[in-house]
């Protein structure tokens, strides 16, 4: 039998293999929307805030094998995908889909809109070639790519941490490296494309956000909020200041995206950022 080619004819609607090697199908899982605090109470929020259509999988057991999960997320577009992933991983692989991380017990990756995870229980021989095995099948059954937001090429290569930015677009991950407010100071919602990236060593560590928005009015206001919460005397002349915890801060706009320089360990290093990053804007 072609599993291959079986699951690329009914991929994604639930329909992973029944058997594979010495691995049977013992519960098939689907959720939907908001169901899915039914099966990861703690953990829903993050594909909900991404757009989860769907979540469909499925648990394998064999004789005297730990179990295999599969669990496959359909996101909306591929940008949400893209954006799940890169609030799962901690370094930057290829092995699978658009984007990877294999540890010996479980592997995740995004392809086109879907964000793929594949674990299993206990690690064996048996059960990580399982993992391997239905990683490659669900990976060889998305045909299409999608694309990486347009955001995310904006950033200085330079300095940027390995696999240390977020693309999101919910503000409860304005926070997610470095706390910024506990508010949606600068209106992130659905129609704006954000980016929060981490540079330097972890002793010397920068912070930069990026955001896009529809217009440049909008822009404009976000620029004003987020520039009167933390240095009203920022002026587009002089963009950085020094707070009082002795840390630099930057914050400019430019067309409808607006950028912002946080924890900076010294004026030129902060200058260093601000100019690298101006310049892809």
């Amino acid at each position: 039998m072609n599993l291959s080619a079986s699951i690329q004819e009914k991929f994604p609607e639930n329909k992973l293999p029944e058997q594979f090697m010495s691995y049977h199908a013992t519960n098939r899982l689907n959720y939907t929307g908001k169901e899915l605090y039914d099966y990861i109470d703690g953990g829903a929020e993050l594909y909900l805030s991404y757009g989860l259509v769907s979540m469909t999988g499925c648990k394998y057991n064999g004789d005297s094998l730990p179990q295999v999960t599969v669990e496959i997320y359909e996101m909306t577009d591929s940008k949400n995908a893209f954006g799940v992933y890169t609030q799962s991983r901690d370094k930057e692989e290829s092995d699978y889909g658009q984007g990877s991380q294999s540890f010996p017990d479980f592997i995740l990756f995004w392809k086109s809109r879907y964000f793929v995870i594949v674990n299993t229980q206990e690690v064996v021989p048996e059960s990580q070639k399982a993992i391997q095995y239905l990683a490659k099948l669900i990976d060889e059954s998305i045909p299409e790519a999608g694309d990486i937001p347009a955001i995310v090429n904006l950033l200085p290569k330079e300095g940027l941490v390995p696999a240390g930015f977020l693309y999101f677009h919910h503000y409860i991950w304005l926070n997610a490296y470095f706390f910024i407010a506990n508010q949606n100071i600068i209106n992130i919602n659905e129609q704006t494309d954000a980016v929060l990236a981490k540079y330097g060593e972890a002793d010397a560590r920068s912070y930069l956000l990026m955001v896009e928005y529809p217009d440049e009015d909008q822009a404009a206001e976000a620029y004003k909020q987020l520039r009167d919460k933390y240095a009203p005397e920022c002026t587009p002349t002089d963009p950085f200041v020094q707070l009082e915890d002795k840390t630099w801060f930057s914050v400019w706009t430019k067309g409808n995206k607006i950028a912002a320089i946080f924890n900076g360990i010294s004026r030129e290093k902060t200058e260093e950022l601000y100019k690298s990053t101006i310049n892809n804007m």
